[in-house]
């Protein structure tokens, strides 16, 4: 919804304006409705706005009534007229309605503890005249993006890297190790960019930042949590999510334009839709994207869904072959990331924006509610059947794993590392040149740091902590963002609200997976190997809206034909773009094996994803480096320029000194 940017330099040396504002308009894409900028000494802020609440009074960058406190702020805080009544209370003086002003006070109150106090989403730079001290924020699960840019004498800060790119001073090197972890999740997780010099700013953390000092660790303020109630029963789980269900989605719906929904005809997104019409008391304009083909087109599950709440629905049909937005869509994420429905999600975002400014999605409920079939998967993997005489074999087997007489047995962190791996790790070790291949072992360590169990979590909390923590925020989030805001188009996700999660996190697992043999299962027990049913509860919650046909048909995601375009009219430009001669993935990887992967893409949707994110990798590749190459021409123009103004003698000192 909006784009932010910070510049601050190291030695006291005054923020150049024109290089502030350039880096700023590089983010235009995702603040249409209006720029600003506040240059102060050694420090500057800029903004884009998107415009959604208090349209006439929410300029930015923003301050407090003296000026001693400066904002630039992304995302909308759901909460602000509630803290605004209590900071009026407590002294404060606001001159504007929007929720920007209320952070400002709301520091300037609680200081970095405002951070538990602000329901939404948000990232926002807060630059403090008294203390010379500037923070850096982002919401609890990373909804709103937030970079950092180091070198010795400036600290940037931008929503995107677009903006990084733009100050002449960016030299971006890239990280192998990032392009590892690209290779196991399909995306680089914070604090990892794809430049050494990048950061991300973490989910749920914080960051505070002095002048004459070195960026140090961020700081966390918020974790997920999950703390099952068995008290309650079945009937009375479905009504205390019923009511939560209606809250977030309520409050959701604060705004001053036109809005809408994402409706992909899933669950989730339906769910949220049935909740909106019913909060409203109105009809709600929602939007799908369908595909030619019908091997992957679901519009029907849409058009039912719209059907059943009253919806004002939109449809969009796009082609299979949208390979065209390739070089886009690399350039907007600023780094390799493979997730190809952001192809769908980026039609929908068109779509919407013809229509809203601003749309609820329902992005959250597979995390939440465990609908992903790996989790039953992992559990039973984890804990099989097994009989007497089995379990007496398994006991003679740990004691020889005890003795190192037998192999270690896989176990849920092994199951899950390798179930979301786009490259496992032996591919990826006949893939990498010798020099880098010792960069699976740090992709692994970090990946057993994040899935470590936490106090006395059950297996199926922490499979979906991990997901929240990792792919939400990582993935699907970062995903969402970034194509909605080429449109100028702000998304919510009333699902992914700590208040909402506050509920969900007591819900019984055997309310999220429910044995189908429910007669035959211990209450708060599941057992391993049982068929079950994944998102149960909110099945229940959903089930006053939708028919069983409906509710408990076969998942299914948006699927962009990949594999088809391995095995059909783009077959050989893939393989000369990524094995031939001028492949910049040739840098990296060892060319039988980069081979071995674009022959058999054609093969299977596996491999055809393996394909799809080395396709994206070359296509960063290829921009970075030709990136790099415009820099290199501009600089060497104005070091002819500024040779021409010098005499003779300084012209050679100036040389001398540049080369």
């Amino acid at each position: 919804m909006c784009g932010v940017t910070v510049l601050m330099h190291r030695d006291g040396s005054p923020v150049n304006a024109q290089a502030l504002t350039n880096m700023t308009d590089a983010l235009s894409h995702r603040g249409p409705d209006g720029a600003g900028l506040h240059v102060s000494g050694l420090v500057g802020l800029g903004h884009r706005r998107l415009s959604i609440i208090d349209l006439a009074g929410g300029h930015q960058p923003l301050c407090n009534e003296d000026g001693t406190v400066w904002i630039t702020f992304n995302g909308e805080i759901y909460n602000y007229r509630q803290l605004r009544q209590e900071l009026i209370s407590k002294g404060h003086r606001f001159r504007t309605d929007s929720d920007t002003e209320t952070i400002v006070h709301a520091y300037e109150q609680w200081g970095t503890d405002c951070l538990t106090r602000l329901r939404g989403m948000f990232a926002f730079a807060i630059w403090d005249e008294k203390s010379r001290e500037l923070l850096l924020a982002r919401d609890r699960f990373g909804i709103k993006p937030l970079l950092y840019w180091e070198t010795p004498d400036l600290f940037a800060v931008a929503s995107e890297m677009q903006g990084f790119q733009s100050h002449p001073a960016f030299q971006g090197t890239v990280d192998p190790a990032a392009i590892d972890m690209y290779l196991q999740y399909q995306y680089i997780p914070a604090p990892h960019s794809i430049f050494r010099e990048v950061r991300k700013l973490p989910p749920a953390h914080f960051l505070i930042l002095r002048p004459d000092e070195a960026a140090p660790k961020p700081k966390r303020y918020w974790n997920v949590e999950f703390h099952p109630d068995h008290r309650l029963t079945e009937a009375e789980w479905v009504e205390r999510l019923d009511a939560a269900l209606e809250e977030t989605i309520s409050a959701h719906l604060i705004s001053d334009v036109p809005f809408g929904a994402f409706l992909s005809g899933g669950l989730d997104s339906s769910t949220v839709v049935a909740y909106m019409r019913r909060a409203l008391r109105s009809q709600v304009d929602t939007f799908t994207i369908g595909h030619s083909s019908p091997d992957y087109d679901e519009t029907a599950w849409a058009n039912e869904a719209s059907r059943v709440c009253g919806a004002n629905h939109h449809v969009d049909v796009v082609q299979p072959d949208s390979m065209e937005l390739l070089p886009k869509l690399v350039r907007h994420f600023g780094e390799p990331f493979a997730d190809s429905s952001a192809i769908a999600t980026y039609h929908a975002s068109r779509l919407a924006r013809q229509h809203v400014k601003m749309v609820l999605s329902g992005d959250g409920g597979d995390e939440l509610f465990a609908g992903y079939y790996n989790y039953p998967a992992i559990l039973w993997q984890a804990e099989p059947r097994v009989s007497p005489l089995r379990r007496g074999r398994n006991w003679i087997a740990d004691q020889a794993r005890s003795l190192g007489l037998w192999p270690a047995r896989p176990g849920a962190a092994d199951d899950k590392y390798a179930r979301i791996a786009v490259l496992s790790d032996e591919v990826r070790h006949t893939l990498w040149r010798p020099e880098f291949a010792s960069l699976k072992s740090q992709t692994r360590r970090e990946f057993d740091h994040d899935f470590a169990p936490r106090s006395s979590e059950c297996l199926l909390n922490r499979l979906q902590r991990y997901d929240i923590e990792n792919y939400i925020a990582y993935d699907n989030l970062p995903k969402v963002d970034t194509v909605s805001m080429c449109h100028g188009l702000e998304v919510r996700v009333p699902l992914l609200d700590h208040v909402f999660l506050q509920t969900v996190s007591q819900i019984p697992p055997e309310l999220k997976l429910f044995p189908i043999s429910r007669p035959k299962t211990p209450r708060g027990r599941l057992v391993p190997g049982e068929e079950v049913i994944g998102k149960y509860l909110l099945k229940k919650a959903a089930g006053r809206f939708f028919s069983n046909e409906f509710l408990h048909r076969p998942k299914r995601g948006f699927e962009v034909p990949v594999q088809d375009w391995f095995t059909g009219i783009h077959k050989n430009e893939f393989k000369e773009r990524l094995t031939g001669a001028d492949s910049p993935l040739l840098d990296y990887f060892q060319h039988a094996g980069l081979t071995q992967l674009v022959n058999d893409a054609g093969q299977s949707r596996v491999n055809a994803w393996r394909g799809w994110s080395l396709l994206v990798l070359e296509e960063w590749l290829q921009q970075a480096n030709a990136a790099a190459t415009r820099n290199r021409t501009c600089k060497s123009a104005s070091t002819v320029t500024v040779v021409a103004r010098l005499s003779r003698d300084e012209s050679t000192r100036f040389v001398k000194d540049m080369v």
